[in-house]
């Protein structure tokens, strides 16, 4: 059935507290590309981190960047380390409602070629010195979504995948060392 990204997820539902009290692990849009993250830059406060340090993401969200979509700054958060961090505000943080969308099901329909392209198209529209878009333009993509028993089947198919291309990569780079 054809929905909407925001029929099936909120974005930016959480930024951190201006009183937070304790270290800050900021990401910034180019701390990501195409699910790869780099460790996150850390700081002892918020008063000492970037104004832009504002975003929290929970595990099973989507980030994806608002500025320059076709550099595929963007990540699954599977693993706790990652939902430690704060976020840019130049990332849309995308929350999955879990009883309609697979978490990581949403994400492959979020960063599919068809979808950065759609987003780039759109941010080149933007009255910025640079291709950027609006979370309002992210929900209002519009995707044929299957039941939520096939996306989780899409999904395990491709995390088995990714896993596969990953343990590949990690044998390759050990044969030339």
């Amino acid at each position: 059935m054809k929905y909407k990204i925001k029929d099936v997820a909120k974005i930016n539902k959480r930024v951190i507290n201006k009183k937070y009290n304790g270290t800050i692990n900021y990401m910034d849009t180019s701390s990501v590309t195409d699910n790869v993250f780099n460790d996150p830059k850390v700081y002892s406060s918020i008063k000492e981190a970037p104004s832009r340090a504002r975003r929290v993401a929970n595990l099973g969200d989507t980030i994806i960047s608002t500025v320059r979509p076709n550099m595929k700054h963007t990540g699954f958060i599977d693993k706790a380390r990652y939902k430690d961090c704060i976020y840019s505000t130049g990332f849309a943080i995308v929350t999955p409602f879990e009883d309609r969308v697979d978490p990581f099901y949403l994400y492959l329909v979020l960063t599919n070629n068809e979808n950065t392209e759609l987003l780039q198209s759109i941010g080149e529209t933007s009255t910025s010195t640079y291709p950027s878009v609006k979370p309002s333009d992210i929900e209002n993509l519009e995707h044929d979504f299957p039941s939520i028993n096939e996306q989780k089947e899409i999904s395990t198919t491709i995390k088995m995948l990714e896993n596969k291309i990953y343990l590949n990569n990690k044998i390759n780079t050990n044969l030339v060392a």
